[in-house]
């Protein structure tokens, strides 16, 4: 008899990184032969999101909950894990209680709330923290998305808890790129003010550990030095940040200076995303932390030079087409841009594609123990 799993993919626009994590497992799940035959999938999805998970029609049961309430969520989750009689329910539904023959599987993206504390409210580092000491207690399963996430777990949390998985993730982009048809490709650029130009792209919501201000400096040291630079700053994401309102306004201070140079979109829709980065000279990624970034498994896929700050899950995830650079050293940085920009990028998407399906059947493997399939 198959086992049955249910995933939670009720999100919303605060972390929609979140809905497509839970996409790009369920595609990597789906490329294991062993997963695919031995698992029912079903996925709870709010109903504005419920396309994106369209390209597994025929393979998945779709639940549609349109619930903003958080507590009520996981009820609502919570019942029908005990009705639907699932073997697996991820990640985490916090009220089935542990007595229950239900194997709730915990899923932690980052420890940022430890590192970066003085960028987080207290309350909010409270109720992280009450999380995931009871995730470390537990003895449902836990997964972590990169080896540094699994040395930062052990560092903090100690190495009783046996049942920690790693299992990192692909952009599962494929059916986005396919669709971006040459003539679809400049109404997009065209839609932007971007047919023509040469740009690179920077797509982070604008949280403060995302680490926008070392970019917006080194932007205005380039044209300072290099008035003939010939290059514009893309960039995608919503200015806000709710624990750090006075970083979005610190940001907000230096537009003045590298306004003529960039350009910033706001939240913008996926495909439009995915085809500007496909036609950027290259992506910067300055993150000062990460679980296992979303943008730069995009951009691996895309087959695309990376300007990538130089962390320990950087260092784990990049690919050979990745430049480091010191997150904190915006002159630095400023020289970096500057030679990428007068380099020729040349990308091969195919390969992209290839390496990404590769990608996803080996991370899947993690996944066979975890649900013991």
């Amino acid at each position: 008899m198959k086992k049955k799993i249910l995933i939670d993919a009720v999100g919303g626009s605060n972390w929609i990184g979140g809905v497509y994590y839970k996409k790009n497992i369920l595609f990597s799940l789906f490329q294991n032969e062993k997963i695919r035959e031995n698992t029912q999938i079903d996925v709870a999805v709010d109903k504005k999101f419920a396309h994106i998970f369209k390209p597994f029609e025929g393979q998945i049961n779709i639940r549609i909950l349109n619930c903003k309430n958080p507590i009520l969520k996981n009820l609502v989750i919570g019942w029908w894990a005990l009705l639907g009689k699932y073997d697996y329910c991820y990640s985490s539904v916090e009220l089935i209680p542990s007595y229950l023959n239900k194997v709730a599987i915990n899923w932690i993206p980052d420890f940022q709330h430890k590192y970066l504390s003085h960028m987080f409210r207290e309350i909010d580092i409270f109720y992280r923290e009450l999380k995931f000491l009871k995730y470390a207690a537990s003895r449902r399963p836990l997964v972590l998305s990169s080896n540094t996430s699994l040395a930062e777990f052990r560092e903090l949390y100690g190495d009783k808890k046996k049942n920690v998985f790693v299992v990192p993730f692909v952009s599962y982009i494929e059916d986005e790129v396919r669709t971006i048809t040459p003539q679809r490709e400049e109404d997009i650029l065209n839609k932007y003010g971007l047919s023509g130009k040469k740009y690179a792209c920077i797509m982070n919501q604008f949280w403060q550990h995302k680490n926008h201000i070392v970019v917006f400096k080194a932007i205005k040291e380039l044209y300072e030095k290099n008035p003939d630079a010939d290059i514009t700053f893309v960039f995608t994401g919503e200015m806000k940040d709710y624990r750090n309102p006075q970083y979005i306004e610190e940001l907000k201070s230096f537009l003045p200076d590298i306004e003529s140079h960039a350009k910033i979109l706001g939240f913008i829709d996926r495909t439009d995303q995915i085809a500007l980065m496909k036609n950027s000279e290259f992506v910067i990624q300055p993150s000062l932390f990460e679980g296992w970034g979303t943008v730069l498994e995009d951009a691996k896929v895309l087959d695309k030079t990376v300007l990538l700050s130089d962390i320990a899950v950087h260092r784990e995830q990049k690919s050979d087409k990745c430049v480091l650079f010191d997150p904190n050293d915006h002159s630095t940085l400023a020289s970096v841009l500057y030679d990428e920009s007068r380099k020729e990028h040349i990308d091969d998407v195919e390969s992209g594609i290839k390496r990404m399906y590769e990608n996803a059947l080996k991370y899947s493997e993690a996944f066979e123990e975890v649900l013991d399939v």
